[in-house]
């Protein structure tokens, strides 16, 4: 900024040291800023003319994959968290009990399952199997699949000798879970002891 008050060549200025400071000269901001603004305008003319044949290509479509969801390795199962109503659940990925849109439990599965086994047996009540499943699908299909993957679990619980009276099998398909969204969390079946 020019100040009214300095003449070119003038050492007085309003701030700093008036020995080191000399006022500025007339238009020399003005100057600065065309040079300023020509520089970059002559960068950017470069840049965009630089190419040559002047055309511009467009990257290839690629072909893409549907993504290959991989369990992460089997956390223990032989604990029950405690609710507030005084129940306990464990919890079970899907993802460790059964292949992508099936209900047929995998053999890992049923050495998974032989963690909680000691837990039910000694449980003196009612035990619930709940299936779930995340939002990818139709809500009718999503429904079936968790009930489906309830009731293996509960065949799987009868052929350890739990006795059928005992327990209770519901399906809540994607209760909970985001449309379209393949959650890895939601796919699961939890066993509550009441």
């Amino acid at each position: 900024m020019d100040h009214a008050h300095c003449a070119p060549g003038d050492a007085t200025f309003t701030r700093g040291n008036p020995a080191t400071r000399t006022c500025p000269r007339p238009g020399s901001r003005a100057c600065a800023s065309i040079a300023l603004a020509l520089t970059v305008g002559l960068t950017a003319a470069g840049c965009a003319s630089g190419s040559a044949g002047g055309s511009f290509t467009a990257a290839p479509h690629a072909a893409r994959t549907a993504p290959r969801v991989t369990a992460d390795p089997l956390p223990p199962l032989s604990k029950f968290v405690t609710q507030p109503d005084g129940s306990q659940v464990t919890t079970v990925s899907s993802d460790y009990l059964f292949d992508s849109n099936s209900s047929t439990l995998l053999p890992e599965a049923m050495t998974a399952l032989d963690q909680i086994l000691p837990a039910v047996r000694e449980h003196p009540g009612r035990i619930s199997v709940i299936g779930y499943s995340d939002g990818v699908g139709t809500t009718e299909d999503n429904q079936k699949l968790s009930l489906d993957r309830a009731k293996a679990v509960e065949a799987w619980l009868a052929t350890q000798n739990i006795p059928s009276s005992v327990l209770d099998v519901e399906g809540r398909g994607e209760q909970g879970a985001r449309d379209g969204v393949p959650d890895a969390s939601r796919r699961r079946v939890e066993i509550v002891l009441r």
